[in-house]
């Protein structure tokens, strides 16, 4: 009786039953990790487009995840077929919110590529949901629990009150890798989220963290948090605002990461 408790209780541990988990640390961590920003308002390298919003491509293991579309099908194109990225040859698409912003590229994807899995909060409106099947690409809704979307690749589940959002998170050979769209939530609350139901230490927070025009007090503070969470790199873009990116830079030194469109960032295995 004691062999099939403790096997019972593995599996919904395993399944993430005590706290909207998903912890398995058991997994071999993935290879070498490649984040390609695609569209960003930070400006890059020659030939490259900005434009307000955010996309990043992730390769893991063979897997291509397209995180976010940015806010205009053109601009993300372009910078995509600069940048040497074919929209066929991605699988996977996961959308961290419902802004434009971060959705308005994907219709003009679709009509591309149909044929992937899109990974959206379960609050998205119905007509968006219905516009991707029509499109004929799978729905995924992902409501509060943290979901797997392949071996080492994982949303936080959506999070927030009146802006519901989704996070990207990658277990690398160095870490958890967490990438963020704006961070409405907060960037503290999804990096704790990812640490408490993935499992494991946090290597590198990218994407947008939401502090444009916040005071340099409250940045501080958010500096200090992630350090005690044991974030060991930054790479802070999109929304995260001017003061937000020359504070983390003088707070992280070596361990910033400049985003901007167009920036390559490997992690190796």
């Amino acid at each position: 009786m004691k062999v099939f408790f403790d096997v019972v209780l593995s599996t919904l541990l395993a399944v993430g039953c005590a706290g909207k988990g998903v912890k398995t640390t058991e997994e071999k961590p993935a290879g070498e990790v490649v984040m390609t920003i695609l569209y960003d308002n930070y400006p890059g390298g020659p030939g490259l487009e900005t434009g307000w919003g955010f996309s990043c491509l992730v390769q893991v293991d063979g897997m291509r995840v397209l995180f976010d579309t940015g806010g205009d099908w053109e601009v993300l194109s372009h910078n995509m077929d600069v940048l040497g990225v074919e929209p066929k040859s991605i699988d996977t698409v996961v959308l961290s919110h419902i802004h434009g912003d971060h959705t308005g590229g994907l219709r003009g994807f679709l009509g591309v590529n149909p044929e992937v899995t899109v990974w959206l909060p379960e609050s998205f409106p119905g007509n968006f949901k219905e516009f991707v099947r029509q499109a004929g690409a799978e729905v995924r809704e992902v409501g509060e629990d943290t979901a797997k979307v392949a071996p080492n690749v994982f949303t936080t589940g959506e999070m927030g009150t009146a802006i519901r959002e989704q996070s990207l998170v990658v277990r690398s050979a160095k870490g958890l890798v967490v990438v963020t769209g704006c961070a409405h939530p907060g960037v503290v609350n999804i990096v704790r989220r990812a640490k408490e139901t993935i499992g494991g230490d946090v290597y590198l927070v990218l994407g947008g963290f939401h502090l444009f025009g916040s005071s340099e007090g409250r940045i501080r503070s958010i500096i200090e948090d992630l350090r005690e969470l044991g974030v060991r790199k930054v790479g802070p873009c999109h929304c995260s605002g001017d003061s937000a990116r020359k504070l983390f830079r003088e707070a992280y030194g070596e361990d910033y990461v400049d985003v901007h469109v167009g920036a390559v960032v490997r992690i190796e295995a």
